[in-house]
């Protein structure tokens, strides 16, 4: 009887359960559903209105000068002239570029792609011609030459650029 139990059992749980799936459910009901439809009509146009001209003697562009020659102009507020910050000089320029080709290196990713291109960077400095902000200005097309650029002018340390606040250099990768 023992070896039974377990047969009987799983026959006992396939049946109930194919009759609960398959047993019909009151709320199965097929429901109408209820669409409103929508109905579309062209309506006859309507006539065109006339509409009045504007007169021939008011012009499109109005003269407003004339209506403000009684009102005294403002004067004119004094910007005072911005301090021009030294040029560095081309012997200047020239110590400020030998410094910065000591730190440029050539990634060795640009070198197996054989990536080339010319780098412009703005540098700007302090009063003591430490570098404190680099910015590339014109890129060479690669971020690659361009990351490899600001990196070595981040390096320069000071430059000695005869009091200049700015530099524009030039940084050239070319492969031989």
């Amino acid at each position: 009887m023992s070896r039974l139990k377990l047969p009987f059992a799983l026959a006992l749980s396939a049946l109930l359960h194919a009759a609960l799936l398959f047993w019909p459910r009151a709320s199965e009901a097929p429901v109408a559903p209820t669409v409103e439809r929508l109905q579309a009509r062209l309506l006859a146009p309507r006539p065109a209105e006339a509409q009045p001209e504007p007169p021939a003697a008011t012009p499109l562009l109005k003269d407003t000068r004339s209506e403000r020659a009684d009102e005294t102009p403002p004067a004119p507020a004094v910007v005072p002239a911005p301090r021009a910050a030294p040029v560095a000089s081309a012997k200047a320029r020239e110590r400020a570029q030998r410094q910065l080709n000591k730190h440029v290196f050539y990634p060795q990713e640009a070198i197996d792609r054989g990536l080339e291109g010319e780098v412009k960077l703005r540098l700007v400095l302090d009063d003591s011609g430490r570098v404190i902000d680099a910015a590339v200005l014109a890129g060479s097309g690669h971020p690659l030459l361009d990351r490899a650029a600001l990196n070595a002018a981040r390096q320069i340390g000071r430059i000695d650029a005869g009091g200049a606040r700015e530099l524009l250099l030039p940084v050239v990768f070319r492969l031989e």
